[in-house]
């Protein structure tokens, strides 16, 4: 009777197992994009920045524009700056192709930013790592190699990497354009080590109502319960911040719906814009998770739903074009 009863516990503890392996392969899963058939190729480059080596990708396009616009993007949280290109489905690389531009894919340094958490212990926040200096760097010489305009360099990044986007606005707003950021959003007051400018400039929020580590409505960010970033302001409280450093009118609403059957998610469009036509954005994905919504990549089923209702590179590229240049230091007002 007890070998039989052991038996039973033994061939229930190999099914629990077996079934837990099963649910952990699907929500690991992910779908790679096919490469995209481009005009060019990424290229590599190192950058000293103090006593580090840098690292990022470039991708220009066989023809660019005269004078390209540049776009930097950011990766998440211990990723990469071949697995950016990888989450946005190769889309700013296309439309690079298409409209001419630059993208810059930086690597973080131990794959993560020093953005404004003040909860976050990673060791670029750690070490207190210059990235503005990378970043710096890394316009000055695309613009050397490549021509690109340093009057339109716009920043995007996932997570952690629109957490660190989200410190160039705040801080240093006269060194961009505009900034988009996938699943990100203010840090509380309390969690903030950042010292805001309280100048102006466009940010393109791009945020899902179910994202299960960056809170839509505020709260604490974590790693599914783990890493614990601090607290965030909700997604709608973010863009109102920008929206009243610009004095932007708003918001005028549209909703968005999915393009594929079956698609349980939808977005709706807020739009603040300021007499200057400068403009601020918040794309709700009703339903979507901590992903950069777009049709050629599925990120592990973990991170939430990838919406068919926007294309997220492309909202970020049409955002970036509405928007002013930013102005050089002697046009601003003191």
């Amino acid at each position: 009777m007890l070998v039989r009863w052991l038996l039973r516990i033994l061939a229930g503890l190999v099914l629990l197992i077996a079934i837990l392996a099963g649910v952990g392969v699907y929500l690991l899963q992910s779908t790679e994009p096919g490469r995209p058939a481009l005009s060019g190729q990424p290229r590599s480059g190192t950058i000293k920045v103090g006593a580090l080596d840098r690292t990022y990708l470039v991708y220009a396009p066989a023809r660019a524009a005269p004078r390209p616009a540049l776009v930097i993007a950011f990766h998440g949280s211990m990723g990469s700056a071949q697995g950016m290109r990888v989450a946005t489905g190769y889309g700013f690389d296309r439309l690079a192709d298409r409209h001419g531009f630059v993208v810059a894919y930086p690597q973080g340094y131990a794959g993560n930013w020093n953005d404004c958490r003040k909860a976050a212990d990673y060791p670029a926040r750690r070490l207190d790592v210059d990235d503005l200096a990378f970043v710096q760097a890394l316009v000055e010489r695309l613009r050397r190699e490549r021509g690109v305009d340093p009057s339109r360099v716009y920043v995007t990044g996932l997570s952690g990497g629109g957490a660190y986007a989200l410190r160039l606005a705040l801080e240093h707003p006269e060194k961009i354009a505009a900034a988009a950021v996938f699943a990100a959003s203010l840090p509380t007051p309390a969690n903030s080590v950042c010292r805001a400018s309280g100048r102006p400039v466009p940010v393109l929020f791009v945020n899902g109502t179910r994202d299960p580590i960056n809170p839509y409505a505020g709260g604490h960010v974590t790693l599914f319960g783990f890493a614990d970033r601090g607290e965030a302001l909700s997604a709608q409280a973010s863009a109102r911040y920008f929206a009243g450093l610009a004095g932007a009118a708003g918001p005028a609403l549209a909703r968005i719906a999915p393009r594929r059957r079956g698609d349980p998610t939808w977005a709706e469009r807020a739009l603040w814009r300021a007499a200057d036509g400068r403009e601020v954005a918040l794309l709700t994905i009703h339903g979507g998770g901590h992903v950069v919504p777009q049709g050629a990549y599925r990120p592990q089923r973990l991170l939430g739903r990838v919406t068919t209702a926007v294309d997220g590179p492309r909202e970020a590229w049409a955002f970036f074009r509405r928007q002013p240049p930013a102005r050089a230091p002697e046009e601003r007002q003191p």
